[in-house]
């Protein structure tokens, strides 16, 4: 890592992910007992992928791998479908906010991850 900034920043995306896939992982029970459209197969794999990007960028990004920006900007494009997709079905405002601040973190962390590669 280059800089305080940086470390900074990766602190931030690390906690932002693990939030995220924490709140998605708990909304899977939470559609489940909704039932509906909360509870159908392709929204419950949403939640389920979100998580599981989350947490596979959180451990790229504690070992310091060169690929952590690559897959943390994945991570803040599936957090953004999650994020939409909650909020088109209502009741998940939660997960909505967690997959959001994901996505906000992660394009943050990428931006300063990039900034100092030469073209």
């Amino acid at each position: 890592m280059d800089s305080d900034i940086e470390r900074d920043t990766i602190g931030a995306c690390i906690t932002a992910c693990n939030e995220c896939r924490r709140v998605c992982l708990g909304h899977v029970r939470h559609c489940l007992d909704i039932g509906g459209e909360h509870a159908e197969a392709d929204h419950i794999a949403m939640l389920l992928t979100s998580a599981q990007v989350c947490s596979a960028a959180v451990e790229l990004m504690t070992i310091d791998s060169e690929w952590h920006p690559i897959f943390c900007d994945l991570c803040a494009q599936v957090c953004e479908d999650c994020a939409d997709e909650c909020a088109a079905m209502g009741e998940m405002e939660d997960c909505v906010a967690a997959c959001r601040q994901c996505v906000q973190s992660c394009r943050q962390m990428v931006a300063e991850s990039t900034a100092d590669v030469p073209a």
